[in-house]
């Protein structure tokens, strides 16, 4: 069992993307039966919701604190809001266009339900796929994970649950040669089944698009989702931008502390700890992203079509014949 981390941060959405290290996140829950998803960072999305597009509006899909956020999430999530049994809230990327199905085991989100006309009804994960890559003809379903579809997965309402929704059983829309028949569709007769039943009797099966759903048949759902985990990042929803953490030691006019050797003070040899004499001075300096979930708005698949995925370096500055950079102008030196 091994605990889905973020060991690195792209912010992302109104703005320029920062790195941010690992030291600034707090590590995932652990999920039962969840493989290691190693590499995982975070990208933290704003309220103009960058890498994600609104893909069904009838409802709301917003960021907001009004549920706080799960361990590790940081202050907000993204809300979804169904008022009536017809409404659909979703938001869709295509980040991770083109990867194979058998990269999403590791896939998993936390959600949290405020209110729900039916109780156990939380929102859904999606992945848009395209199980015959080679013909351009057939291939186009969407697969849904559903705590509601998953025995064993907590409904509770009033608290944040993580789901191991790679781990877990997907439905599909559509029906797919020698995995799910026509009557299986959308769960029906037992055509719940895990990514592995579909990767194995489609090795080439990709996922073209990820969907975060409260579709239709949700009356009164009051929702939100944070920490959505693909195979490359964890989508952590953010309503401003997390402050950069300085990193301690870039103070040009720090006095460095130089260990030494026992009984030598820092000293080696009178050189004040500096040997041959010296100070070493730097050569240059350089500066290095389905109870009711039909498809999440993505209408314009059913075409029979397929979702097509879509350093400064300073090598030492002459000051006047300083081979090198001139040491900073520090106060009492």
């Amino acid at each position: 069992m091994v605990a889905l981390a973020a060991t690195g941060a792209l912010i992302v959405g109104g703005g320029a993307a920062a790195m941010v290290g690992a030291g600034n996140a707090a590590p995932l829950p652990e999920l039962p039966g969840a493989p290691s998803v190693p590499g995982v960072g975070t990208t933290y999305v704003l309220p103009d919701l960058a890498p994600f597009t609104r893909t069904a509006t009838t409802g709301t899909s917003e960021v907001s604190e009004e549920f706080g956020a799960p361990m590790g999430g940081g202050e907000a999530a993204l809300r979804l809001i169904t008022p009536g049994g017809s409404d659909k809230a979703a938001i869709r990327t295509t980040e991770d266009g083109g990867t194979p199905l058998s990269a999403w085991t590791g896939a998993a989100y936390s959600a949290f339900q405020g209110e729900a006309d039916v109780d156990i009804q939380f929102p859904s994960m999606q992945l848009v796929v395209d199980f015959a890559p080679d013909d351009p003809a057939v291939g186009f379903s969407t697969l849904t994970y559903e705590p509601a579809n998953n025995p064993g997965d907590p409904t509770t309402a009033g608290e944040w649950h993580r789901y191991a929704a790679g781990a877990g059983l997907w439905c599909s829309t559509r029906a797919i040669p020698e995995v799910i028949s026509e009557e299986q569709r959308n769960c029906s007769f037992g055509g719940a089944k895990p990514l592995a039943a579909y990767f194995t009797a489609h090795p080439t099966i990709r996922v073209d698009a990820l969907v975060i759903n409260q579709g239709s048949g949700n009356p009164g759902l009051d929702a939100a989702v944070d920490l959505v985990t693909t195979p490359t990042t964890t989508y952590d929803f953010e309503l401003t931008e997390p402050e950069l953490p300085e990193v301690p030691g870039t103070d040009p006019c720090e006095e460095p502390t130089v260990p030494g050797l026992p009984g030598e003070g820092g000293e080696n040899g009178g050189n004040e700890g500096h040997e041959n004499g010296g100070q070493d001075e730097p050569k240059g300096h350089e500066n290095g992203h389905n109870g009711g979930h039909e498809n999440g708005g993505n209408e314009r698949h059913e075409n029979g079509g397929k979702d097509e995925p879509e350093g400064h370096e300073n090598g030492g500055h002459d000051n006047g014949g300083n081979e090198g950079h001139e040491p900073p102008q520090c106060s009492g030196s």
